[in-house]
This record gives C-alpha cells, structure tokens and sequence, in this order.
C-alpha cells in the first residue's frame, strides 16, 4: 500500500495543480454575478478525514468533534477539480493554523493580485481569500429557506453558492473512494498519501469526463479591472463586490 501510495502522489503532482496557472479567463460559473465575482478562482475549505491512529498519537490527533482526523485542506476550481491539497495534519488543528502551514510550500497557488478563493467563516478576510459577512445569516440553506433581504446577506448569499463547489467536491471525492470514511492504520504519511491519490484519481475521472463533453468557454479577464480591483483595501473590495450584487437582482433587497 505505501509503494501505491508514494507513486500516486507523484501522479497528484502532476494533476492537482491549476489547469490555466494564469487564470486567463473568468469561469462561466461566476458569469451570471460578472463584473463583481470576475476574480474569483476557486473555493477553499477543510474536511476531517478519520483515521486510526496509534495510541502515542491518538490524543493529538482528535479534532473537537472527538474522532482521529486530519484536517485536510483543499483548494477547488469552479469545475470541481482540485488545485492544491493539504493532507496529513492533525484534526486538532485550526482551519487558518493550516492555511498558513500549507501556504508555506511551493506548489501552493497562490491567488494573483485582483483574485481570490471563496473561503467561509473559519478563515480570515485578507488580500486573495474573500469571507463571508459575520453575525448575519450566511449558510447557504437558511438563505434558500428564507430570501436574503439586507446586502450582506444578499453577499453572503451568492458567495455561498460558489463556495459550495468545494463541499460538493469533497462529497464526490468521498462517495468515490470509502476508505476516505476512515482510513486504516497505516504510518501517518502512507495515510496521508492515500488521501493524496483518491483526490488525484478525483481530478484524473473529472478531466476525463470533460474531455467527452463540450465545455462551456470562459470569457478573458480584463486584466486592468482585476489590477484595479487588486488595489483596494480587501474590507472596501468585499463591500463594492457587496453593493454590485444587491444592483444584479435587488429583489427583497433595501433601497439602493
């Protein structure tokens, strides 16, 4: 099992990466919110990932819902493909200690000034990761239950139905692979490497897919506008991003 492991996380290198590592075009996804979600390149989030830990290490690796885990780290593209994983640290640990820890090696993509990965409420608002507003509803459901009707939460909406490509990403990969339920007790890296190969197996099925059916083109980016955007305070950039949306559909929403 490690041998295959350690050889399809060499496959992973090669497949998990950004597939335009320019970002030359806006995603057809985010079209529907253009010119205000132009930027956006993806969504970031954590899943726990169980594992069977030995007994010297079974404390440090228990996340707050009280099971082994790595907290596991993914970076998605709006065609559910991943462009960065972080595997292999503990479920104890926070969602921003990790970023930070995964932010540190080299194959991580970095957002280019201008863009930004939807990222939810555990991670903090700065220059390339865009969070929702605090202390209002921002889950998606409650918003679909009962329609937004201030600006931020028309905001925190339409960032969740991005956003929401890295769950239904996790969710494809889990329902693929089982062992990503629970992986068995092997050394911390071989498991590590496991999670590595089902999501780059994830990415090989989905090119694949893609290959077979017409895709829908991306227009270019307007490379001024995103410097322009870049420029900003992020605090100013998520409110004018805010107010461009309520313009979009204003249905529900205050008097603009």
């Amino acid at each position: 099992m490690a041998h295959v492991a350690e050889v399809m996380v060499r496959f992973g290198d090669k497949v998990i990466c950004p597939k335009d590592p320019s970002y030359s075009t806006v995603s057809p996804k985010v079209a529907k919110w253009s010119p205000f979600f132009d930027g956006c390149i993806g969504a970031i989030d954590g899943t726990h990932i169980e594992i069977v830990a030995n007994k010297e290490s079974k404390e440090d690796m228990r996340n707050r819902k009280g099971f082994t885990s790595f907290n596991v780290l993914a970076i998605v593209d709006h065609e559910m493909r991943f462009t960065f994983v972080g595997s292999g640290m503990s479920g104890a640990c926070h969602d921003m200690y990790i970023l930070r820890e995964c932010q540190t090696k080299p194959t991580f993509p970095k957002p280019p000034a201008g863009m930004f990965y939807a990222a939810d409420s555990g991670y903090q608002l700065a220059p390339g990761y865009l969070t929702p507003y605090k202390n209002t509803r921002y889950h998606l459901q409650q918003l679909v239950d009962v329609g937004p009707s201030t600006w931020e939460e028309k905001y925190n909406h339409d960032h969740a139905s991005i956003r929401n490509v890295v769950e239904r990403t996790f969710g494809v990969a889990k329902n693929r692979w089982q062992m990503l339920d629970g992986i068995p007790f092997y050394k911390r890296e071989t498991q590590s490497s496991i999670i590595i190969a089902c999501c780059a197996l994830h990415n090989y099925l989905v090119e694949r897919k893609a290959a077979k059916e017409p895709q829908e083109q991306g227009t270019p980016v307007n490379c001024a506008f995103l410097e322009w955007l870049g420029e900003m305070p992020v605090q100013e950039m998520r409110d004018w991003i805010r107010t461009g949306v309520a313009y979009i559909d204003p249905k529900g929403m205050p008097t603009l």
